[in-house]
Parts: C-alpha cells; sequence; structure tokens
C-alpha cells in the first residue's frame, strides 16, 4: 500500500477502559470501546504541550486536557449506557465520559500508542 498524505488523517483505535468492578472490592473490570481519533499535527502537539507546561490550576489543566480530547476524538463506537443501550457520540457526551479519570487515561494511553506507531494490543 502506497502512503497516502491527507490534510487530516482520521482512524478508528480500539480503547481498553479499566472500571473499578461494582462487585468487586479493589478489582477492575476491562471495558472496550473504539474511537474515531483525528491525528494532531506535531506543531500543535508541541504548542499544546507547552501551553498546559505553563497552566498552574488543577481547573486549567482539566480544561486544556478536555479542550485537546475534543478537537482529536470525533466519534466513538461500543459506548452503552447502565442498560446497555448505544449512547450516541456527541461533545456533551465526551464531556461527560471525560469526567472519569479512568476514561481519559484510556483515551490519552490509546491515542499515544496510535501516534507511536504501537499495534493495538490483542483482545481489542
Amino acid at each position: 500500500m502506497k502512503f497516502a498524505l491527507v490534510e487530516k488523517p482520521t482512524y478508528w483505535w480500539p480503547v481498553t477502559v479499566r472500571v473499578p468492578d461494582p462487585d468487586t472490592a479493589g478489582k477492575f473490570q476491562e471495558q472496550e470501546l473504539k474511537l474515531q481519533f483525528v491525528a494532531q499535527p506535531r506543531d500543535a502537539a508541541i504548542a499544546a504541550q507547552e501551553a498546559y507546561a505553563d497552566l498552574t490550576s488543577d481547573r486549567a489543566r482539566h480544561e486544556t486536557e478536555v479542550a485537546q480530547m475534543l478537537d482529536i476524538v470525533t466519534g466513538w463506537d461500543g459506548v452503552v449506557d447502565g442498560n446497555g443501550n448505544p449512547v450516541p457520540f456527541s461533545e456533551t457526551t465526551l464531556r461527560a465520559a471525560l469526567q472519569l479519570m479512568w476514561f481519559r487515561n484510556a483515551v490519552n494511553a490509546a491515542y499515544a500508542e496510535s501516534m507511536m506507531g504501537i499495534e493495538a494490543r490483542l483482545g481489542n
């Protein structure tokens, strides 16, 4: 396959979220979904890191992280509510999910792996 140079590279990537098990104290459940990412240009990533380094409050850092996620996550598949019904992707639902640290950590890890050329783990 030839290399395709596109303006906004967009792709699907599996994400595994380790969520505290509601029934077993001290244990986690692995929950899986797919996210659609837009690759951030290197210059934009560096500028974001530099701006983040200058922030002095937890709230400002959190708001910056959320804004960056809103720029790079453009869709999802495999997200359901407590009754098993599909949850449509929107800025509002993504913002709600990003309030959970385990979701944010999983998204950050998956995006970093995808950008570094690390294959998705087997089973995702």
